[in-house]
């Protein structure tokens, strides 16, 4: 009696648990760019209360997603009745004397913006990042769902990397909404293709007018690409992994996922040979994504809390280290020389020393603080702001030559995310910390990569880059020094205006600002020509005479130019030691 007594208690406890989500997404109208999702909840609770994510993990902003949410409204599904509800905060719904059945309606506007991270809605296609449009139940992330599109009559053909009913291929299971909220829809009338890498089946879907030629090609050039990075990691992740990429309107952009990402791109410069490069640059970065970030990740990034940040100092190391790779394994997989590869770094180390943000921010500061300086740019921001993408890859390469030179060639990178991904991946199933991250570096090469690099991650101070590349032999030449205005300028109408404020320390402050009109260069009408000829013949500490319009006020500047270095390049040393000779071919020849 006691354990039939036992079981039936059990199984009362169950129902009491009991809570079924089931989404139904459809078009509410396609030309004003609606969708409708329709959550129908089975629950035993008197009460919930539901939210909308405010932020896309990877992109590290509060979007406040619940903006396009309209027409919100939950009734009774067995009477049609409506349900009590209100909002208690701008992304949370509370939901009172709830029935044991009840239907959350609401309406998402889809057409804020053209990115990775928010809703799109058009007659030739839809793309759906969940934390912009589902629900969650708060506290009940792990919850189970399923998605049911209705959107056959637009769209035949409904792509994610969820799990499809074998029955219906518009119907999807997520396991929970960690799972859902990572695992984007692309609507679509287009067909795909599939490449196997490793043991992975590889699915790209292209939007746009593009002949097949060229899906083809894109999927055969993909299919290195990944199979050098599955060859890097020793295994392949996912038996399934999904790359949309949108080429319908001119953008540029990635977003990771687990098992799959989303990328745009522009399809007008898909013809040209290098900007096609910097496409499988993109796929590249987001493909590695799936190892760093999505798996080997610093310790803050996961779980998530969808209403509020989750700050992490580590993102020199999660996209700094990717922003490194996705060349390098361009390189190795044969679509760049060894000349590309060096115009490359050589151009990602020019971009961190166009200003002198290295003076005023760290990276451990950049990455920290991402969410409302990084992503949140101002017409400051190129002065005072540092990428932790640039100048993580460059501190990523630096630690590369060191290693490889302390190690003596015996270990690398490559060693330690293998070692990362069966600790803390595998094992210990949990991100790492800063400390934990250098301590596996030493532990797995014996060399103290903190000792000699912490500086350059807490202070707000540049990398000796030359001191590093030095160790294989490349070295930096300058010459040609010219005379620099200190701003840049953009043309409307035929009159300029300052864009752009340059602050050096070799430069006087400038009784300049944004969108002053220039209307004399040196007593003569300003123009682009004038501007151009003026930046051809100037000398560093020469002064010029500008006469400007401010708010309607006529104003006179007199600058004194700055100098820079107008050839400026990195080249191989042939006169280098021996030493250096080898490392560098182990560099370039070995991937690292």
């Amino acid at each position: 009696m006691a354990k039939e007594q036992e079981e039936k208690t059990l199984e009362s406890v169950n129902q009491s648990n009991l809570l079924q989500l089931d989404f139904e997404v459809s078009i509410f109208d396609l030309f004003k760019h609606y969708f409708q999702v329709r959550l129908r909840v089975k629950t035993h609770e008197p009460e919930m209360t539901f939210c909308l994510p405010c932020w896309t993990p990877g992109s590290y902003m509060i979007r406040d997603y619940a903006t396009h949410l309209h027409k919100f409204e939950v009734k009774n599904s067995k009477t049609d009745e409506p349900v009590f509800w209100e909002m208690v905060d701008l992304h949370r719904w509370k939901l009172k004397n709830l029935p044991n059945e009840f239907e959350i309606s609401y309406i998402i506007y889809a057409f804020e913006d053209f990115t990775v991270r928010t809703n799109y809605l058009e007659t030739e296609f839809g793309f759906i990042n969940p934390p912009a449009l589902f629900l969650y139940p708060e506290g009940k992330l792990e919850q189970s769902s399923s998605i049911q599109f209705q959107v056959s009559n637009q769209f035949p053909f409904v792509y994610s990397s969820l799990t499809r009913s074998e029955n219906d291929s518009h119907l999807f299971f997520a396991e929970n909404f960690d799972e859902l909220f990572d695992s984007p829809f692309h609507l679509s009338k287009q067909n795909s293709v599939f490449f196997t890498a490793g043991t992975t089946k590889h699915e790209l879907l292209i939007e746009g007018d593009v002949n097949f030629d060229f899906k083809t090609k894109l999927a055969l050039d993909l299919k290195r690409i990944t199979e050098t990075q599955i060859e890097w990691m020793m295994e392949s992740p996912n038996p399934y992994y999904l790359f949309v990429l949108n080429l319908s309107l001119p953008a540029y952009g990635g977003l990771e996922h687990k098992a799959s990402s989303i990328n745009y791109f522009n399809p007008e410069l898909i013809s040209d040979e290098e900007e096609y490069k910097k496409l499988l640059e993109l796929l590249s970065h987001e493909y590695f994504h799936l190892w760093n970030i999505k798996r080997i990740r610093p310790i803050a990034l996961g779980p998530f809390d969808y209403q509020k940040p989750n700050l992490t100092r580590e993102l020199w190391i999660a996209e700094g280290f990717t922003s490194f790779y996705d060349a390098y394994f361009l390189y190795h997989s044969g679509f760049l020389s060894k000349e590309d590869y060096l115009s490359k770094l050589q151009s990602d180390i020019f971009a961190l020393e166009d200003n002198e943000a290295d003076f005023w921010m760290s990276l451990e500061e950049s990455s920290f603080t991402a969410w409302t300086k990084y992503y949140k740019r101002n017409g400051n921001s190129h002065n005072i702001t540092v990428s932790y993408y640039t100048k993580g890859g460059v501190i990523a390469l630096c630690m590369n030559l060191f290693l490889l030179k302390e190690s003596k060639e015996r270990k690398t990178i490559r060693h330690v995310f293998h070692k990362l991904n069966e600790v803390f991946v595998k094992t210990k199933k949990r991100g790492f910390t800063k400390q934990e991250f250098f301590d596996t570096i030493k532990e797995v090469t014996g060399v103290d990569l903190k000792t000699e690099f912490n500086e350059y991650l807490e202070s707000p101070k540049p990398i000796p880059i030359d001191y590093y590349l030095d160790f294989i032999g490349i070295q930096r030449i300058q010459t040609d020094m010219v005379g620099e205005t200190g701003f840049k300028t953009k043309e409307k109408n035929g009159n300029l205006y300052i864009q752009k404020l340059l602050h050096k320390s070799d430069m006087d402050s400038l009784d300049l600002m944004l969108d002053d009109e220039i209307l004399a260069i040196n007593g003569k009408r300003a123009t682009s020509n004038t501007l151009q000829k003026l930046e051809k013949n100037l000398r560093p500490g020469e002064k010029f005479h500008l006469i400007l319009s401010r708010a309607g006020k006529i104003k006179e500047s007199m600058i004194t130019a700055s100098g820079y270095y107008k050839t400026k390049k990195f080249v191989i040393a042939e006169d280098c030691t021996e030493d250096r000779k080898e490392l560098r071919e182990f560099f370039l020849r070995n991937i690292v």
